[in-house]
C-alpha cells in the first residue's frame, strides 16, 4: 500500500510527529511524554492505534494535550498500511514516526528542524541509544556509521549499502518533508526490517543527508516488536537484497564495489552470529 495524504490530514503545526500503535499499552505513555516534553512546540502528535486490544487507544486518551489526535483503524491493517495511513494523515511541513515504543530526546525536533532550515536537505538523521524493555541501557551512540554531517545523495547511499547494519537507524531518528515523502510514496512492502532505511535512501534521491552526531532518539530492544521477531537469517537476506536493489536503482550512485563490500559485512556479522549460537547450544558460551 503505497501512502495516500488524507482528508483527515490538519495543516497548522509545523512538525507532525507520527505514532503507529499496535497494542502499545506497555509503552505508549512513556513515548508520547518523550515528545510532549520537546523544547520546540509546534507540532502535533498523530497517533493511529491499529485496533490494539490492550487499551492503547484508552491511555493515549487520557492525555489532555490538545496537540494529540488519536485516529483508531477498525481491523488490524498489515503493518505497513498502518505507517502509511499514520503518515499519511500528518499537517505539517515537516514528518517524523516513531514507533509507539520508542522515545525521542530532549531537544530532538529543534535540532533537527533546524538542520532542515536549508532547502538543499532532504532528511536528517542522528544516532541513537539502545534500552531493553525495563529501560535498562543496552548500548550508546548507534548508528550512521560514516555518515555525519551533510553528506551527498552518493556518500549516504554508499554508506546505506556498505554498513547498512551499522548505519541502519531507527525511524525516530529521522525528520524529513511532507512534500518529499509524498514524492517517494511511503514505505514498500517488499522490505520490512528495512523498510525504514529503504524510505530514507529513497528521499535521499530528492536532496543532501544530514547526520547529527548527537543522540536523539532512543530505540527499544522489545521483544514484542517486529525486529526483535524477525530471524537474523531473514534480517541478513533482507539486507542483502536492498544492496543489490539499491545498484540496480541507482548505478551512478552505488558501485559493484558498495555491493560487494555490503554483502562482506553482512557475511561477517552473520557467521559471528551462528558461532554465538553455536556456543549457546554445545553450552560453552
Amino acid at each position: 500500500m503505497w501512502l495516500v495524504l488524507e482528508d483527515g490530514a490538519v495543516v497548522g503545526a509545523r512538525v507532525s510527529v507520527c505514532v503507529p500503535a499496535f497494542n502499545a499499552a506497555r509503552t505508549i505513555t512513556e513515548t508520547i511524554e518523550s515528545i510532549l516534553t520537546q523544547d520546540f512546540g509546534d507540532f502535533e502528535v498523530v497517533v493511529v492505534d491499529n485496533a490494539s486490544t490492550d487499551g492503547t487507544g484508552e491511555l493515549v486518551r487520557a492525555f489532555t494535550d490538545d496537540r494529540i489526535r488519536l485516529h483508531t483503524n477498525d481491523t488490524v491493517l498489515p503493518m505497513v498500511e498502518n505507517w502509511n495511513r499514520t503518515l499519511g494523515l500528518a499537517g505539517g511541513e515537516l514528518v517524523k514516526l516513531v514507533c509507539a515504543d520508542d522515545l525521542i530526546t530532549p531537544g530532538c525536533l529543534s535540532a533537527q528542524v533546524e538542520a532542515l532550515r536549508d532547502p538543499r536537505i532532504a532528511v536528517s538523521g542522528a544516532r541513537f541509544d539502545v534500552i531493553d524493555d525495563a529501560g535498562a541501557v543496552l548500548a550508546l551512540g548507534r548508528g550512521l556509521a560514516g555518515i555525519t554531517g551533510r553528506c551527498s545523495p552518493r556518500t549516504a547511499l554508499r554508506a546505506f549499502v556498505r554498513k547498512l547494519p551499522d548505519a541502519v537507524c531507527p525511524t525516530a531518528a529521522f525528520l524529513f518533508r511532507r512534500r518529499e515523502l509524498a514524492a517517494t510514496g511511503g514505505f514498500r512492502g517488499d522490505f520490512l526490517y528495512a523498510m525504514d532505511i529503504d524510505l530514507v535512501a529513497r528521499l535521499c534521491a530528492h536532496g543532501q543527508f544530514y547526520g547529527d552526531p548527537d543522540v536523539l532518539a532512543i530505540s527499544r530492544a522489545s521483544a514484542f516488536n517486529y525486529s526483535s521477531t524477525t530471524s537474523t537469517l531473514s534480517k541478513f537476506s533482507e539486507v542483502v537484497r536492498f544492496n543489490h536493489h539499491y545498484r540496480r536503482a541507482h548505478p551512478d550512485l552505488v558501485g559493484p564495489l558498495d555491493v560487494v563490500a555490503g554483502d562482506a559485512v553482512v557475511a561477517r556479522q552473520a557467521l559471528v552470529r551462528l558461532c554465538a549460537r553455536a556456543k549457546r547450544l554445545s553450552g560453552k558460551g
